[in-house]
């Protein structure tokens, strides 16, 4: 009798679960014709098959048993003693074990003198420039923070840093949060960054530089087209201005200023989105650096210190040499050669009836005016004169100040290649000379940064996110260059 009832499932402590697999109520065709009146075995399940391997156990297919509360309580343990400043400059180590992987541990490792990492003094060092932070986990995450950018190769992602210091999982979302979301003011750890630097270089001045941050996408802060003046193309990045202490090895950076344009400060929904403050409004370049610089004279950095314009030539010279002469505040610009001035005669600096002629800056040096070497040789000489920025209206020539313009001549070349205005006008042109030289540590400080102090690898979506990051970045090359921590 053929077998025509289906099979049915039996529950078994509330699972259901199907009978074994019975004989094949019919015999195919094939195998019924060649072996007549024998039962046959349904197909897939005879002898030469391959047999099924039988089913893991349900504990076993789920994983492993989920973690004890007290292994919970371990890892919160684990991350807040990480946190914390350890009491001892050796090798960071818990009664459960090591917290830092192997690679982690040959960074810090004291291998001489000269490449040691001292963690109590990152500590102490952290607690001085962040210990005005008003929560105690924000001034433990600036800790961190500053050991991922000092301790991470490379490309520095909240993951990767995260990584190389064996933080648990969570590590990477909570240095996120604390970079773009943390309400922190950047103002006085910078205040902190200056007056330290400032007692490390007490002959420094001030000199300025401009940050070129390429970005994609359309979320980054202060997004513009910019030319880049090297390669005459136009670019598609952020725009930092940056104030430095700069002496004749180093140049460390203290202050920042992000340049937005009426495309993000006029729109309500992207300055919503970025977080950028109503007084924030759309400014040139040498209004930042005025702004930065009334900011550093009221705090505890090189106040009197001349300031050096290192932007290469300056869209509005004349602007910021009036802002800062109003100021008391010396400096030496940098001029195009086809700047306009007033040439006036030399032993007489305040009479209206000095002006000789007005032309641009190349042709005025172009005339037989004092030439001299420069301080730094190779052939290299220097051509300086008097001279007066034009007026833009009808005011008297004594009304504005009187300042030198100072030029390179190259061995090369017969035409000046490189032209500044200075409120120095009695110093000696070989001094200037030297001290606009300054600005190649600015620039050789800047490549830094963006190289390996993690500036191309930030996005910076939010307006106090770009500005947390940079603090920190100045706070880590500054730490970098008190000789306490060795390159990644």
């Amino acid at each position: 009798m053929a077998m025509t009832e289906k099979a049915t499932c039996i529950t078994v402590s509330g699972r259901r679960r199907r009978p074994s697999r019975e004989p094949h109520p019919r015999t195919p065709p094939l195998l019924a014709a060649e072996f007549p009146g024998q039962p046959h075995p349904a197909p897939g399940s005879g002898p030469g098959r391959r047999r099924r391997r039988p089913a893991r156990p349900a504990h076993a297919r789920q994983g492993p048993p989920p973690p004890r509360p007290a292994d919970l309580s371990r890892k919160r343990k684990n991350i807040a003693m990480f946190i914390k400043p350890p009491t001892s400059s050796a090798t960071v180590r818990f009664e459960e074990g090591p917290i830092m992987s192997t690679s982690a541990e040959a960074v810090f490792a004291p291998q001489s003198p000269s490449e040691r990492v001292d963690l109590d003094s990152l500590s102490a060092y952290s607690e001085r420039i962040f210990g005005m932070l008003p929560r105690r986990d924000q001034r433990r995450w600036a800790t961190v923070y500053l050991r991922c950018l000092l301790a991470t190769p490379g490309h520095k992602s909240r993951r990767r840093m995260a990584g190389r210091l064996a933080l648990p999982s969570s590590a990477s979302q909570s240095l996120q949060q604390f970079i773009t979301s943390s309400p922190w003011d950047w103002r006085s750890p910078r205040r902190q960054i200056a007056h330290l630097a400032a007692g490390l270089m007490p002959d420094a001045v001030w000199t300025t530089g401009v940050v070129l941050l390429p970005r994609g996408g359309t979320q980054s802060v202060g997004l513009q087209q910019h030319l880049v003046p090297e390669s005459g193309r136009h670019i598609n990045c952020q725009v930092g201005i940056a104030l430095f202490l700069t002496d004749s090895r180093r140049s460390i950076p203290v202050d920042w200023k992000l340049m937005l344009n009426d495309s993000w400060c006029g729109d309500p929904e992207r300055r919503s989105r970025a977080k950028i403050p109503r007084e924030v409004t759309p400014r040139p370049a040498w209004a930042l650096t005025l702004e930065m610089m009334a900011e550093s004279a009221r705090g505890q950095g090189a106040g009197s210190a001349p300031l050096l314009h290192g932007l290469g030539p300056s869209r509005h010279p004349d602007q910021l040499a009036s802002q800062l002469s109003r100021a008391g505040r010396d400096f030496v610009i940098g001029v195009a050669p086809h700047q306009p001035f007033d040439v006036t005669r030399e032993g007489s600096h305040d009479s209206a009836r000095t002006t000789l002629r007005t032309s641009t800056a190349a042709g005025i040096l172009q005339d037989r005016f004092r030439e001299e070497p420069a301080a730094h040789g190779g052939g290299r000489r220097l051509r300086s004169a008097l001279v007066r920025f034009p007026s833009p209206g009808t005011g008297r020539a004594a009304a504005r100040p009187v300042h030198r313009l100072v030029a390179e001549i190259p061995a090369v070349r017969q035409r000046p290649c490189r032209f500044w205005v200075t409120s120095l006008r009695d110093a000696p042109p070989p001094a200037i000379h030297a001290l606009a030289q300054r600005s190649a540590l600015t620039d050789a400080t800047v490549q830094c940064l963006r190289d390996n102090l993690g500036f191309l690898d930030f996005e910076g979506r939010s307006f106090p996110g770009w500005h947390h990051h940079m603090t920190l970045a100045s706070a880590a090359y500054l730490y970098r260059c008190l000789g306490q921590a060795p390159q990644p």
